[in-house]
């Protein structure tokens, strides 16, 4: 795998090669209105605080995630790592449950050169499977991306979101050496998946350190939405259309801003924002390889770094894990749910 040239560590940040700049949420739908200048001001904030790995997908607003990264990292190709994901689309962007996933080898060669094209380069570093494709199995959806890596449009290729029997197949075959999973101090949901791709070598990105935003923002237990943001329908609608909306619906929200509430009170005590410090203590969990946040603006960027640079010591990252372990926490959170609530294959 290619690795970005070395670079000087800007504002002394010694994890900054453990964190990656997740761009779903920026411009991706389902998250309110879109700020494209702010969107380009945070890829470009991310850059210059030595951040090397991008991850985008295909059908984050329908190719204009993609679109935004290439421009912003034109002329900088050389120096990051690109990851974006295909085999999935909506056929009506504006509907979060219109999605269609196709992972044939033509579906696929067809997203790889849209995904090229936005993003101004002849091959990405990491292409993913953004979903499990139930019309194929596991062993052919792993096929057809290999023909893409050997076709040289990919240097590493794997999956996202796969189920455990659905993992396990994958990896045993041998092509995938990349998966990217939803991990959190409140998500545990895919430990077991991601220490199976660690074993094999694989290189292990977890996205949602923010839980959407419930480690990051502000909320209080009666947060209104706007009426095009999916965190509020699934607080009405229960779990549908997202596999983030498990921490939103029902009760487990307010279950989640209270736990929110006592993290701030440690981030609080090194004198920084809750987003730094879940980002910190995040990067300093033994389970993913690259902890992807997610911003849309500059000075969310330029904050979520700031904890890197922080001391976290043993006794913060204990009473981290005390507050987890006494809290109210919603079961959604837990390793080991029965399938139909997990989003399991």
């Amino acid at each position: 795998m290619p690795e970005a040239k070395p670079q000087d560590k800007p504002g002394g940040n010694p994890l900054i090669d453990r964190v990656g700049f997740g761009s779903g949420t920026m411009i991706a739908q389902g998250y309110g209105a879109v700020d494209e200048d702010a969107a380009r001001g945070a890829v470009d904030a991310a850059y210059e605080a030595g951040v090397r790995f991008f991850d985008t997908a295909h059908f984050y607003g329908s190719g204009r995630s993609e679109a935004l990264v290439g421009e912003m990292l034109d002329g900088r190709r050389d120096q990051v790592r690109l990851c974006t994901k295909g085999g999935v689309r909506y056929t009506d962007p504006t509907d979060l449950l219109t999605l269609v996933r196709d992972s044939s080898y033509d579906a696929l060669r067809e997203f790889m050169e849209q995904s090229l094209t936005r993003l101004r380069t002849d091959h990405v570093d990491v292409y993913l499977l953004h979903q499990f494709d139930p019309s194929l199995t596991p062993e052919q959806q792993m096929e057809n991306l290999g023909r893409l890596k050997d076709e040289g449009l990919a240097r590493d290729v794997g999956f996202c979101n796969f189920g455990a029997e659905a993992s396990r197949r994958a990896l045993a075959t041998g092509i995938p050496t990349a998966v990217e999973y939803s991990f959190s101090l409140l998500d545990h949901r895919y430990l077991n998946e991601l220490a199976d791709a660690g074993r094999r070598g694989g290189l292990r990105v977890t996205y949602g350190s923010y839980v959407h935003g419930l480690l990051s923002e502000n909320f209080a237990e009666d947060h209104e939405f706007e009426p095009d943001d999916w965190r509020g329908r699934s607080r009405l609608e229960g779990r549908s259309g997202t596999s983030g909306n498990v921490f939103f619906a029902g009760e487990a929200f307010a279950a989640n801003v209270a736990i929110a509430r006592r993290l701030r009170a440690l981030a609080d005590s090194v004198g920084l924002s809750l987003a730094a410090f879940v980002l910190a203590v995040t990067v300093r969990q033994p389970h993913s390889d690259i902890a992807l946040f997610g911003c849309r603006n500059a000075g969310e960027v330029r904050d979520g770094l700031r904890g890197l640079s922080t001391t976290i010591d043993d006794d913060l990252l204990a009473r981290v894990a005390e507050i987890l372990a006494t809290a109210e926490r919603p079961a959604e959170n837990r390793l080991g749910l029965p399938d139909h609530v997990s989003g399991r294959s």
